[in-house]
């Protein structure tokens, strides 16, 4: 599969309830610039959109071999009531972005598996074959292993990480590049074979490393709208910041893969839309011309992923130059380290001289989604796994959850070790401190303690000899260390044997 990969998806509705606007000259504008640019695009079509004969025509008129369609899963009236489900969106809202009604997890999944195929149904109706990509900001475990067994899928799109936006959470999961879902969580990668999705998902609309889950707590004003390569929103209409996100994905170390999507919803407008797209498309086609990024399908990429691996493979996202402050601002700097693999996924980040573990997440494809079984009747959802470390939602009455090391950071850096990647992070005093992330876990070199602080009494998180142990949505799960000291703010991680250790394969 190809290293290093952008997927234009561009998502289509047939109805915007909230204001009158324009739908149809978006999708026709972004069909034409992607030609003219030359770029293999996706568009993904919500039903209601492929029953509007101006779509119809559209697509059938302008598909070619550069062109994908795929769906799009928001729920709308003329779906529901195609299979004889009762729409139960707001007054005059035939189509409704509260998650009930308007998403798959609302439905029983009888109901979701009703939906699901009256939309393929329609679409080889109307395009002679089945779609091979699916997308929507939420989707669920179950409706993504019927997709996947039932139609041979070969890449789903999910919403980004995010905190209660627009009534859905998703915190968590896989930062950045493709994962193998669990059948029991959709945003939870597999490590068992039976408990695998055969289908790659991946995370939409190319998340910002720094600022992409801590909306404006280091980014000191400077970041509004979605911290994404969307074109509407500031960091990706603005030609400098969209700079330094292409450089982050596409020039820095990424291990297996550095995968970004970008695009936008039609609901926005073309004024909106287009200035920021045209941009994008020609800072693409330069990097394409240098070498440093493949535009690919979306089913061209989990394609190839198929065909490389049957395993979520890691996959790194680096980002050590900061978009939002002056290089010689130090005290205000961020870098930001991702690591993503099968069983965990962490950041290392530093903010000034400070450097800490922002955020550690532990995957066990055991723990089971909210909403596998029973449907979600409320108007907004959340989707996590299991978290040992989250500075955004630990930190309280001004203690800052994290995982601190001692010092002041000077300098830090990254680089691909076979399959692990290390980041080097050199302090004031001269010491350094090597951090080597790894698929069975995170060994720290050059430090005798890490500062395990949690702000507040929220998790639930008791000591046992060196073993950490968790309760987390009445889930149990544990995660051994080299040691563990008691502290007055919660514990210090100890080395032994010159290192200190995280073990997260503990099941």
């Amino acid at each position: 599969m190809n290293k290093r990969v952008m997927n234009l998806v561009n998502f289509v509705r047939g109805c915007e309830p909230r204001c009158e606007t324009d739908l149809y000259t978006p999708v026709a504008e972004e069909i034409r610039l992607d030609k003219e640019f030359g770029m293999p695009h996706t568009f993904l079509l919500q039903y209601d959109a492929l029953i509007r004969p101006d779509f119809r025509e559209l697509f059938l008129r302008e598909a070619d071999e550069n062109m994908e369609l795929g769906l799009w899963f928001e729920m709308n009236r003329p779906l529901t009531e195609s299979v004889g489900i009762e729409w139960r969106g707001r007054p005059g809202y035939d189509w409704d972005w509260y998650v009930n009604p308007g998403f798959l997890p609302a439905y029983t999944p009888a109901q979701r598996e009703a939906m699901i195929d009256e939309a393929f149904r329609l679409f080889h109706e109307i395009f002679g074959y089945y779609p091979k990509v699916a997308g929507s900001w939420l989707l669920d475990a179950h409706s993504i292993a019927y997709m996947s067994d039932k139609y041979d899928m070969k890449a789903f799109c999910v919403c980004r990480e995010q905190l209660a936006v627009d009534a859905y959470t998703l915190w968590g999961g896989y930062y950045s590049g493709g994962y193998y879902p669990s059948r029991n969580n959709m945003i939870c990668p597999a490590q068992t074979e039976e408990n695998t999705i055969k289908t790659p998902v991946y995370r939409m609309l190319g998340i910002d490393p720094l600022y992409g889950i801590d909306i404006g707590k280091y980014a000191g004003g400077r970041l509004w709208g979605c911290p994404t390569m969307e074109p509407v929103w500031g960091p990706g209409a603005n030609a400098d910041t969209m700079e330094h996100f292409f450089k982050y994905y596409y020039e820095n170390p990424c291990l297996a893969q550095a995968h970004a999507t970008t695009g936008q919803e039609n609901s926005f407008g073309w004024p909106s839309i287009g200035p920021g797209y045209r941009m994008q498309l020609e800072k693409l086609a330069k990097l394409i011309a240098d070498g440093k990024v493949v535009v690919e399908k979306l089913g061209d990429t989990g394609a190839a992923m198929q065909a490389a691996t049957a395993i979520t493979p890691a996959c790194a996202l680096v980002a050590l130059e900061d978009w939002a402050h002056d290089a010689d601002d130090a005290e205000h700097k961020c870098r930001s380290v991702w690591y993503s693999c099968k069983n965990y996924r962490a950041n290392l980040f530093s903010c000034g001289k400070k450097l800490f573990f922002r955020d550690l997440q532990k995957y066990d494809d055991r723990y089971v989604e909210r909403y596998l079984e029973t449907p979600c009747l409320a108007w907004d959802a959340t989707y996590d796994n299991l978290p040992v470390m989250d500075n955004l939602t630990w930190s309280a009455d001004g203690v800052e959850a994290m995982l601190a090391f001692d010092g002041e950071l000077c300098d830090l850096a990254a680089n691909e070790k076979g399959e692990a990647l290390e980041a080097t992070a050199t302090f004031a005093d001269g010491h350094s401190v090597t951090v080597r992330f790894a698929e069975g876990g995170i060994t720290v070199t050059g430090c005798e303690a890490l500062h395990y602080i949690v702000g507040i009494p929220k998790p639930t998180v008791t000591a046992e000899g060196n073993v950490l142990s968790y309760v987390h949505n009445d889930y149990a799960y544990r995660v051994p260390t080299s040691g563990l000291v008691k502290t007055d703010s919660g514990y210090d991680v100890v080395a032994a044997n010159g290192a200190i250790t995280v073990d997260m394969t503990d099941r």
